[in-house]
């Protein structure tokens, strides 16, 4: 995010910089923050490229008159305003407001507040698309043995051949199936026990020093390297500002996070669930998998806060493409989250595709053109990659599109429960 500080002299500007020195180091790599000071004669010169202009309290009365100058140059940037404490008090934010200003402090006002104002001008950005931020999807499931594993790795290397920076984080303190299929071990693993510990700051510096690249644009974090740091990781509930942290960083630094769960609830997986851009929950189409799914999304809903980041996909046990329907047919009477849940595809089988740990391959690398389009079509729709220039959807999404996105077996198993038929 760039900032703009604009004051009359040198000093001025500085004073008011100092607020931003103020920051911690997090607090600066989160808001991404590039800031120049500038005089209130050369600012037309710097308006156009600035995100957010803060006006310096020694600008005065002038200040009103720079922030309708900096509306007529670029109505994009955020303007904030620094008044003298007299003039706070005066009522001189009435003006500025008038004026096109969001925020208005008063000189002597705390750099807390300045901060906060910040961080929500960054959040709007976020949600607009202006500044870069990235994806972080967790991979949830409710019983084991249903291929989530898998699906966090294929996923990831689609990412990696799209050119998207990945980072995979292994939260499986047990038995790091993860790290071990992709054959993933080193002292990289210091630096997380250490940031458990407190011994080390969670900062983009520390992150890239405590990550293993498998490929150009993949990379794995792993576990602690000791147990008892493993345990807090997962069970402690300090670890929930320490797992939000590095997921903060991780997504200031790449443009997909990944994060295998290993299927566990507890604080931290409860923090990143509750501040994930997806939920993606695995599912197989068995008695007990459909049963366990019931009983945990009664967790995961009241987590989340709504059905809209939350995303099933179906390994299918039976082999059955109409595994989708089936399921959602009986947890939607019950739970209602509607049909954007239920969007993808269900896996397709691959028997080659199952060599695929220690190979140092993946379900997608290794798998045949049908299992790699359906991992392809599945991060599309998760929003991973993105739609390239010029390509289109196939004649089923096509349809589905025509119908508002709502697929007709969803159609058909509403209208079975409002006593009617779609045809």
């Amino acid at each position: 995010m760039k900032l703009l500080i604009v004051d009359k002299t040198t000093e001025a500007q500085a004073r008011c910089a100092k607020r931003i020195e103020s920051f911690s180091r997090g607090d600066l790599e989160m808001l991404d923050l590039k800031v120049k000071l500038v005089s209130d004669k050369d600012f037309a010169e710097r308006a156009a490229d600035a995100d957010v202009v803060v006006i310096g309290s020694g600008m005065g009365e002038g200040g009103i008159a720079l922030a309708h100058q900096a509306n007529a140059l670029n109505p994009r940037p955020q303007l904030i305003m620094f008044v003298s404490d007299d003039a706070y008090g005066g009522g001189a934010f009435r003006l500025a407001h008038s004026a096109g200003v969001r925020k208005v402090f008063p000189e002597g006002g705390s750099p807390l507040d300045f901060l906060q104002e910040l961080v929500a001008i960054n959040t709007e950005f976020r949600r607009e698309g202006r500044t870069h931020e990235g994806k972080v999807v967790v991979i949830a499931h409710a019983k084991g043995g249903v291929g989530a594993t898998s699906i966090v790795a294929a996923l990831a290397d689609v990412c990696g051949q799209y050119g998207k920076r990945t980072l995979v984080w292994d939260l499986d303190v047990e038995t790091r199936d993860l790290s071990r299929s992709l054959k993933v071990s080193g002292e990289e693993a210091r630096v997380v026990s250490a940031w458990v510990s407190g011994d080390q700051e969670i900062n983009r510096d520390t992150l890239r020093t405590a990550v293993i690249p498998i490929s150009n644009d993949v990379a794995v974090l792993t576990t602690p390297d000791r147990l008892a740091e493993s345990m807090d990781l997962v069970c402690h509930t300090e670890s929930m500002s320490i797992a939000s942290r590095i997921a903060e960083v991780a997504r200031a630094d790449n443009d997909v996070v990944i994060v295998d769960t290993a299927g566990r609830l507890g604080p931290a997986t409860g923090a990143l669930i509750r501040n994930a851009d997806v939920v993606l929950v695995v599912v197989d189409d068995s008695v007990l998998g459909v049963t366990a799914v019931d009983l945990f999304l009664s967790f995961v809903k009241s987590v989340v806060g709504s059905s809209e980041r939350i995303c099933f996909l179906v390994n299918p046990f039976s082999g059955s493409t109409s595994s989708v329907e089936q399921i959602a047919s009986e947890l939607e009477p019950t739970h209602q989250l509607g049909d954007r849940p239920w969007r993808l595809p269900p896996l397709v089988h691959d028997a080659k595709a199952g060599l695929w740990p220690g190979s140092g391959k993946t379900l997608y690398s290794l798998g045949g053109k049908q299992i790699k389009q359906n991992f392809e079509r599945i991060a599309k729709e998760l929003g991973l990659l993105g739609m390239a220039d010029g390509e289109e959807l196939s004649a089923e999404a096509d349809a589905q599109a025509a119908e508002g996105g709502v697929p007709r077996w969803f159609q058909k198993i509403f209208a079975r429960k409002q006593g009617g038929e779609v045809r």
